[in-house]
């Protein structure tokens, strides 16, 4: 467990410091054996001397010199001990500067792997943050896209219900329309049966071959005038349903001025369905409300057909008013 615990860095540096411990205390040691071997006083070994016959001789000039040589020994022995002593300190002192570096090294070591420590756990921390950032980033993102969603479905449900209801309103406008029409129709086929019945009264009191002539020639232009007036009354009552399907689907700009009147070519297929719509002249409407007018034709999409079809033309050209 202490293995795992302790790094091979911090596993080198006790070592080191170990072994320098020992290298310190094996010095301390050598100079201390030195030092006990030079204070030691070593008595010679005694041996019994025979007896010797001897002369007195003055011995001291030569007594003066071994005290001067005795002298001269201590003083080398004490500058020896001395630079021993030096030796010894400067020992020392490299062992306790080795130990201080040391002992730095494995502070700046240390330091050096706090630091990293530091910084791991820094990017660590920078890292659970770009996360944390990164997931809040796809939360809003996923949000806002769900937003969107709801907002076009509303906005696609809005615009099917307009539709619907303009479907709606179109065809009830149709369904008035075609009652106006059969109306007009019906007063129409009454004021034919007068008029027949008038010619029938004039060319019964004429003779019965100028009446007859006469009323041939009477019904045939009745019936000319009928169809001439029944067919400009449908074209008159096409026009005038276009135009207001123009108008009540027209948005008029804020620059539009009373009195616009322009005319509008219009090019449809069988059916009604229209593919284009350009102003002609004359026209004294501005740009604006020239494209207005156009975008609302465009916008039917469809003229009015079924009932139309002796007076339909794929290209027609109608009067576009309005008098504010």
């Amino acid at each position: 467990m202490m293995n795992r615990l302790i790094s091979p860095e911090q596993k080198q540096a006790i070592k080191d410091q170990l072994r320098a411990l020992g290298l310190a205390l094996a010095v301390h040691a050598g100079f201390a054996v030195l030092f006990l071997a030079g204070t030691w006083s070593w008595q010679p070994f005694e041996q019994e001397t025979p007896p010797v016959r001897v002369t007195l001789v003055d011995m001291g000039p030569v007594v003066e010199q071994r005290r001067e040589e005795e002298a001269a020994e201590r003083r080398r022995e004490e500058r020896a001990e001395q630079e021993r002593q030096e030796e010894l300190e400067r020992q020392r002192e490299e062992a306790e500067r080795r130990r201080q570096e040391q002992l730095e090294q494995q502070r700046q070591e240390e330091e050096q792997r706090r630091q990293q420590e530091l910084e791991q756990q820094r990017q660590e921390e920078e890292r659970r943050r770009q996360e944390e950032v990164e997931r809040q980033r796809r939360e809003e993102e996923q949000r806002r896209a769900e937003e969107e969603r709801q907002r076009r479905e509303e906005e696609r449900r809005r615009v099917e219900e307009e539709r619907r209801r303009a479907e709606a309103e179109r065809e009830r406008e149709l369904e008035e329309l075609r009652r106006q029409r059969e109306e007009a129709q019906r007063r129409r086929e009454e004021e034919e049966r007068r008029l027949a019945e008038i010619a029938e009264r004039r060319a019964a009191e004429e003779a019965e071959r100028q009446a007859q002539e006469e009323a041939e020639r009477l019904r045939l232009a009745e019936e000319q005038a009928a169809e001439d007036a029944r067919r400009a009354t449908l074209r008159e009552e096409y026009e005038s349903t276009i135009r207001e399907l123009v108008r009540r689907n027209w948005n008029r700009p804020p620059t539009t001025r009373p009195g616009v009147s322009c005319d509008v070519r219009v090019v449809q297929i069988p059916g009604g369905e229209i593919i284009d719509a350009t102003i002609v002249s004359p026209c004294n409407a501005d740009d604006a409300t020239r494209r207005s007018i156009t975008a609302a034709v465009m916008r039917i999409g469809a003229f009015p057909y079924r009932g139309y079809e002796n007076v339909f033309a794929r290209e027609i050209v109608f009067t576009f008013r309005y008098d504010g």
